[in-house]
């Protein structure tokens, strides 16, 4: 299964992984790009079995086990599109503008 990534995933990505380096150290920025990675792998061993994102029909939601961060994805004709990378605590609308 082919999976796309939204540009601005790349910036949120960084962004975090910053974000826990800097108030965690190196060994928890590298948990979350982990976690990240076993993320997308469910994602891509089962896109339907994740929850729709609030009342989308067109986004599901995964979220990390020990960060409090989702990825936004959505099916597409030729694979998964990843659309966002979010911290829970942003506002619900925040990103959902990318396609």
């Amino acid at each position: 299964m082919t999976v796309e990534y939204h540009p601005a995933v790349q910036q949120d990505f960084n962004a975090a992984c910053a974000y826990y380096e800097a108030e965690g150290g190196v060994y928890l920025a590298q948990r979350f790009e982990q976690e990240f990675r076993a993320c997308i792998t469910a994602i891509t061993a089962g896109p339907t079995r994740f929850a729709r994102y609030h009342r989308s029909t067109i986004f599901r939601r995964v979220g990390f086990h020990t960060f409090p961060d989702v990825i936004l994805y959505r099916e597409t004709t030729n694979g998964l599109r990843v659309t966002l990378l979010r911290h829970e605590r942003r506002h619900p609308l925040y990103g959902m503008n990318r396609w």
